[in-house]
C-alpha cells in the first residue's frame, strides 16, 4: 500500500488524479486531498437538481462531476477528502464498512465516538462527517469519502439547497443528512492541517508496509491532459447529466408573469417554450425559444442569444431574470 497527500487543492485535479490512479496504475494505494470550495456531483446525477444555482453563481462555487456514484457533497478548505485504490477479486470489490473502519479507528483514537451508518456514512450522536462512494474498474475498486473537520456548514447547506418541484427527470437524487464538524468533538483543538497530518499518518501505520508515494512529471502531465479534456469540461460537469425537464414561473419587474419550459438531452436543449401574459412579449419570447432549440444549456450561451440585436427590447433586468429562469 502507497500513500499519497496531494499538494494542490484543485478539484479537477484531485478528481483526475482519482481516475488517473484507478484506471492507469496497478497500485494499491490511499490519497489524501483537499479542495477548495466547490461542489461535487455524483456520476449519475443531475447536476442542476443539485445545486441551488442562484447561489452558486453569486457566490462562484464551482460544480464538478466525480467517476463514482451517490450524492452531492459539499468541499471547502477545512474537509478532507480521503480515496482508497486497490485490486480485488471481482463481485467482492465494493465494501463501503471494510474501507470506512481506518477512517473510524483514526477518529476513535482521537477520542471521538464515529459510528458507520446505515447510509454508508459515518456519523458522530446521529450527524453526518463523512459521505462515502465508490466506483469499480474492471477488476480495482475506487472507495472515498469527505470529512468534515471545520467545514462552513452554512455555505454547504445554502449552495445544497434547491426546489426539487422544477426540475423533472430519472437522476439519482441525493438524500439530505443532518451534518457536522469533527473539530466540536475534540477535547484538545487541532489544526485542520495537524487532522491532515494525524490521519495520514495514522493509515501509514495501519498498512503496516506503506510508504509515501510522489507522482512522477510524467503521470502530472498525464492527469493535467484529464483535467483539460474532461474534469475542466462543462461536457461532463453539465452535459452528462441524464435527460430532465426544467419547468419555471415567475415575475418579470413589472409584474408580468412568465412561464417556461426546457427539454435537455445529453446537455442539449431539444424543446423550449417560453410565454407572458403580457401579450406584447410573446412573439419576441417565441423568437427566443427557437434560437435556443439546438444550443448547449449552459447560462453564457443562451444570455449570448438574448443580448442579440433583436432582443433590444427587452430590459437587462428582464433579460437576467429570463436567464435565471432557464436554470433555477
Amino acid at each position: 500500500m502507497k500513500g499519497l497527500i496531494s499538494i494542490t487543492n484543485n478539484p479537477a485535479f484531485n478528481l483526475a488524479t482519482e481516475e488517473y490512479l484507478l484506471r492507469q496504475t496497478a497500485l494499491d494505494i490511499f490519497f489524501l486531498y483537499t479542495n477548495s470550495p466547490s461542489i461535487i456531483v455524483g456520476k449519475h446525477q443531475n447536476t442542476l437538481a443539485e445545486i441551488n444555482f442562484s447561489y452558486t453563481s453569486k457566490h462562484k462555487i464551482p460544480v464538478y462531476r466525480r467517476l463514482s456514484g451517490g450524492g452531492t457533497v459539499f468541499h471547502d478548505d477545512n474537509n478532507l477528502n480521503f480515496c482508497f485504490i486497490q485490486t480485488g477479486i471481482k463481485g467482492q470489490l465494493v465494501n463501503f464498512e471494510q474501507y470506512s473502519q481506518p477512517i473510524l479507528d483514526a477518529l476513535k483514537s482521537l477520542g471521538i465516538d464515529a459510528s458507520f451508518g446505515k447510509r454508508h456514512d459515518i456519523q458522530i450522536k446521529n450527524k453526518k462527517v463523512s459521505g462515502n462512494a465508490s466506483h469499480v474498474y474492471k477488476s480495482r475498486v475506487m472507495h472515498h469519502g469527505t470529512l468534515l473537520f471545520n467545514s462552513d456548514l452554512s455555505t454547504l447547506s445554502n449552495a445544497l439547497k434547491n426546489n426539487p418541484l422544477i426540475i423533472k427527470g430519472k437522476s439519482v437524487k441525493s438524500v439530505r443528512s443532518e451534518v457536522t464538524n469533527i473539530s466540536e468533538y475534540l477535547s484538545t483543538p487541532m489544526k485542520y492541517e495537524e487532522f491532515v497530518s494525524y490521519v495520514f499518518k495514522h493509515l501509514l501505520n495501519h498498512y503496516q508496509q506503506a510508504d509515501e508515494l510522489v507522482l512522477q512529471t510524467n503521470e502530472i502531465d498525464q492527469i493535467k491532459s484529464l483535467v483539460k479534456d474532461k474534469y475542466s469540461g462543462w461536457e461532463w460537469n453539465y452535459g452528462y447529466s441524464p435527460n430532465f425537464e426544467i419547468n419555471k414561473r415567475y415575475k418579470l419587474v413589472d409584474g408580468s408573469r412568465i412561464k417556461s419550459r426546457l427539454k435537455i438531452e445529453k446537455g442539449i436543449i431539444k424543446e423550449s417554450e417560453i410565454k407572458s401574459s403580457d401579450q406584447s412579449l410573446n412573439h419576441i419570447l417565441r423568437d427566443l425559444a427557437n434560437q435556443m432549440v439546438g444550443c448547449n444549456h449552459e447560462y453564457n450561451s443562451i444570455k449570448n442569444i438574448l443580448y442579440k440585436e433583436q432582443f433590444k427590447k427587452i430590459t437587462k433586468e428582464d433579460k437576467i431574470q429570463i436567464s435565471d429562469g432557464f436554470f433555477s
